[in-house]
């Protein structure tokens, strides 16, 4: 099969951390190596689009309409994951979806993807979370979603299973610090509180968004800012850090969690959205993203837990290797290119 790969403007802001591009440059891969074609699209070039056999779009937003609308008048075969990360009520969504009127030209993203439905042969799903929004928030037939879990990243190449870590006891968090949404300013009090030691990484965003980090840590010595680190730095903080938390407030899977996860470290997650799917009651720590106290106490019972690990790793390493995930994702292409 050729396929092409759409990703959505903004990506080009984000950078390499931005997790729907890593997401779609592993999936691209995967498949390159089975002997599959895949076309990063680049709006600068030009296609022959009928030469494709899938165009998958990442993401969703006012972008989508013109080019889903013309584009698949060149090609039939559109599909799309719309990366839904939201703790927003489904009748919520589904009231929006009726927010738009194409006449004249006043669109909501909502509105856009329903509007768009016939035109696109599948949606992909990170979860069940998400295909609920799917099912529920814009009447999309059961037998046009797809649940393809995302797997988790090797940073090296040796086989992580046969790998084993020595453990020091500090807590680490990796992400956007800059987004509300990730909770560091809760983390960041959790720590204050409870007086575990925390290790930040991820982009930190400008002058005036570390000065804020840095004015909301204030003068304790048991929080670190790392900032963005390179692939070799992450494996090593991975390696090193006995618990790893990602107690956001909005999350579609959280990818750092599952890489953290086959590192042999214990996992505290926010118990909202699709993420505790991803971990079988007992091999995580789900808390509630808005209360400190729940944060704190469950980051200091991971730090004292020896016994979470390996069967986490071993359940990771089984659901949500990369093969496996990526067959679930080739199969439904072939679904959709065989179809007439």
């Amino acid at each position: 099969m050729k396929i092409a790969y759409v990703m959505y403007p903004g990506a080009c802001f984000m950078g390499k951390a931005d997790g729907i591009r890593m997401q779609a440059i592993v999936w691209a891969n995967e498949i390159i190596k089975r002997g599959h074609a895949v076309d990063f699209i680049n709006p600068w070039e030009c296609y022959n689009w009928k030469e494709f056999d899938i165009v998958h779009v990442f993401s969703f937003g006012l972008w989508n309409y013109d080019f889903i609308y013309w584009g698949s008048g060149l090609n039939k075969n559109i599909v799309i994951s719309p990366i839904i990360d939201s703790n927003t009520p489904h009748w919520k969504y589904k009231l929006a979806t009726y927010a738009g009127f194409s006449k004249l030209r006043m669109f909501s993203q909502n509105y856009v993807l329903r509007s768009l439905k016939p035109k696109i042969k599948m949606f992909f799903a990170r979860s069940e979370y998400e295909s609920d929004y799917f099912r529920k928030g814009y009447d999309i037939e059961e037998e046009k979603i797809s649940v393809v879990p995302l797997s988790y990243r090797k940073l090296v190449d040796e086989e992580l299973s046969a790998r084993h870590y020595d453990k020091e006891p500090f807590c680490l968090f990796v992400g956007e610090m800059t987004q509300e949404r990730k909770n560091v300013a809760r983390i960041i009090e959790a720590a204050k509180k409870y007086n575990f030691k925390l290790v930040l990484a991820g982009d930190t965003g400008n002058e005036e968004s570390i000065a804020k980090l840095k004015s909301q840590i204030g003068k304790p010595e048991n929080i670190e800012i790392k900032g963005f680190v390179p692939d070799a730095e992450l494996e090593s903080l991975y390696s090193r850090a006995k618990v790893f938390a990602l107690p956001s407030i909005s999350e579609g899977v959280g990818l750092v969690a599952l890489e953290a996860a086959v590192h042999e470290c214990n996992i505290v997650i926010t118990n909202l959205g699709g993420p505790k799917e991803y971990y079988p009651d007992g091999l995580a720590y789900k808390v509630n993203p808005y209360d400190v106290d729940d944060i704190g106490r469950s980051i200091v019972a991971a730090l004292e837990n020896n016994e979470q690990q390996p069967a986490l790793k071993e359940h990771i390493m089984k659901e949500y290797n990369l093969s496996r995930c990526v067959d679930l994702l080739v199969e439904s292409y072939e679904k959709v290119a065989k179809a007439k």
